[in-house]
């Protein structure tokens, strides 16, 4: 016997280091066969202003940028500011208060600053792929 029915249905492989800053983050990128493969997450608390993106960049599929309170008791606690660069001419959006971004296949999006934080964002990049990658 192999264990229950639906055990391939979990996953406690998704806790990794950032590859660039070394931190703790929730990912599925590096499971590019789990689930039916249309689905890729990166879970970050970010406490500090940085950069996550510098340079323009745009991807096959759609992608879902999602920047939300890090405060379990009030999800409208956002103190922060988030700069969104999208397009070709780098149109600037300023995020100062919890929102989703969507992000069509194709079109080319960064810089991606979080410029101010006085209290920490959860930060979630989903994409409709199994296989993350940049063009």
């Amino acid at each position: 016997m192999t264990g229950p029915k639906y055990d391939k249905l979990f996953t406690t492989d998704c806790m990794v280091r950032g590859e660039k800053s070394g931190e703790p983050m929730i990912s599925t990128r590096q499971m590019a066969g789990f689930g039916d493969g249309n689905f890729s997450i990166d879970c970050f608390y970010v406490t500090y202003s940085r950069v996550f993106s510098e340079e323009p960049h745009s991807h096959s599929f759609a992608q879902y940028m999602c920047f939300l309170s890090a405060n379990p008791v009030d999800p409208r606690d956002f103190d922060a500011e988030v700069e969104v660069y999208l397009g070709e001419e780098r149109e600037k959006h300023v995020i100062a208060s919890p929102t989703i971004v969507y992000i069509p296949a194709g079109l080319s999006h960064g810089p991606l600053n979080f410029a101010r934080l006085s209290k920490p964002v959860l930060f979630l990049d989903v994409a409709t792929v199994g296989t993350y990658s940049r063009l």
